[in-house]
């Protein structure tokens, strides 16, 4: 607001001086610069010099304060004034003087009023938002450069913004800042975007404000990308028998869209998963589980599958069991049977049997017994090239016991018998299978061997 104040003045014509300016009479509001004519209404050229008070000699300023001017000629000076800046408000009345250099009686003084307001006035320029595109969840940030430019402080500086987008506020922030007179600073504001941010077409207006009024206002377009971003997550119960992975996903983006969700699971684990609605690539021994889904920006879900480890555990007993069969199986001796010989004697065919019994690389074979029997078409000749057995006959039957003894590990001992065969018309002996029995480690064992054909 301006304020013009209208105050009498009633210059004094003295001697050959006039003086006139256009705001005589009035208060002029600082700064400001006065046109004063001067007239020499003698008959002769003179000399004259511009004086002004010197209480405020540092308020003034004179365009030229020495004129040479002729009978009755007009010259024109000009008189500045501007307050300074520590100066209290209000109207001030002072006067200044012409006077004549060659006649130091002549002079004319004139009234002057002006007043002295503080000016609000700020000047704003340099706008930026720091991008054009922006992503869901990220801070839209601007900055302005405001200069105050006035005689006054703003103590109550505001820098506004509001941003917008399809009609509805996202978010706004008012900035509040002090500005000294003379001074300049950037003020910045900034909104949150929303973590699941719509994407599209937005703006933010703008407004920088200070004395209770608006210095500047406007808006700047910008736009919130796509981003498409799916995130998951795979957690257990911790169970031995059953575990169940369960694998958590979520939508971090801001559109909806399809995703197939994808599960490894390499041999032989893949052996034992099963999963319901979900589809199976397979590659090699190797498995791979898909779910596809479809979820809002940060809506989440959960898909499931098992991992049977029972029948892993039940293979690993079996495992167990029959190493441990196989380590006492190894323990113990074994048995082989084989006809080494056949020869004819008095129109009779002799065989030689021979019974090998090994013991293995485990152990020591204590009380170690080999039996054997015959078929009933031969008979037992009693000539022994090796240990002579105990020979048991039973009707038809003959048995035949070696008794070993104790057998080291890694230990061989082998016994031959012969047998005749009383019958030639058969096509086909078989010989009965043999058998080496003792302990191991207190434990019992009984080894066969394998039944032996001959042809005849």
């Amino acid at each position: 607001m301006v304020l013009v104040v209208f105050v009498g003045i009633t210059p004094v014509s003295i001697a050959h001086i006039e003086i006139d300016y256009d705001e005589e009479g009035s208060c002029v509001i600082l700064p400001h610069t006065y046109e004063v004519n001067i007239t020499n209404t003698y008959d002769s050229r003179d000399i004259f010099r511009v004086r002004t008070p010197r209480e405020f000699s540092t308020w003034f300023s004179l365009s030229n304060n020495l004129l040479r001017i002729n009978s009755d000629e007009t010259r024109t000076i000009e008189i500045s004034i501007n307050a300074p800046r520590n100066i209290e408000l209000g109207e001030y009345k002072t006067q200044f003087s012409v006077i004549s250099e060659n006649y130091r009686e002549v002079s004319e003084s004139s009234d002057l009023c002006f007043i002295v307001l503080r000016d609000y006035s700020m000047v704003f320029r340099d706008f930026i938002l720091e991008k054009v595109d922006y992503g869901p969840n990220e801070e839209v940030r601007a900055s302005v450069v405001v200069e105050n430019d006035g005689t006054k402080d703003f103590e109550d500086g505001e820098f506004y913004i509001e941003v917008t987008g399809e009609g509805e506020m996202v978010g706004s922030h008012l900035e509040e800042f002090i500005l000294e007179t003379g001074k300049s600073k950037t003020v910045s504001a900034s909104v949150d975007l929303q973590e699941y941010q719509t994407p599209g077409d937005y703006k933010i207006n703008y407004e920088v404000r200070g004395a209770g009024h608006t210095i500047k206002s406007g808006e700047e377009p910008f736009g919130v990308i796509e981003i498409a971003d799916y995130q998951t997550e795979v957690t257990s119960d911790g169970r031995y028998i059953i575990r169940t992975n369960t694998i958590h996903a979520q939508n971090k983006g801001n559109i909806v869209e399809e995703k197939n969700i994808e599960e490894r699971i390499g041999f032989p684990i893949s052996l034992l998963v099963t999963a319901e609605d979900v589809e199976i690539r397979r590659d090699g021994l190797s498995r791979t589980y898909i779910w596809n889904i479809e979820l809002e920006p940060g809506e989440s879900t959960q898909m499931s599958y098992e991992i049977n480890y029972w029948p892993l555990y039940i293979l690993i007993v079996l495992i167990a069991l029959i190493t441990f069969r196989a380590y006492l199986y190894m323990k113990a001796p074994v048995i082989k049977k084989e006809v080494v010989k056949s020869e004819v004697s008095e129109d009779k065919r002799i065989l030689t049997i021979s019974l090998h019994v090994k013991n293995r690389l485990f152990g020591k074979a204590k009380n170690v017994i080999i039996e054997d029997s015959v078929p009933s078409v031969t008979r037992v000749l009693d000539k022994f090239d090796t240990v002579k057995p105990n020979i048991i006959r039973q009707g038809d039957d003959t048995v035949l016991r070696w008794k070993l003894g104790d057998m080291g590990p890694g230990d061989d001992r082998v016994v031959h018998y012969k047998a005749k065969v009383l019958v030639e018309s058969i096509d086909e002996l078989i010989f009965p299978e043999a058998r080496a029995r003792g302990s191991v480690d207190g434990r019992t064992f009984e080894r066969s061997s394998s039944k032996v054909r001959l042809g005849i």
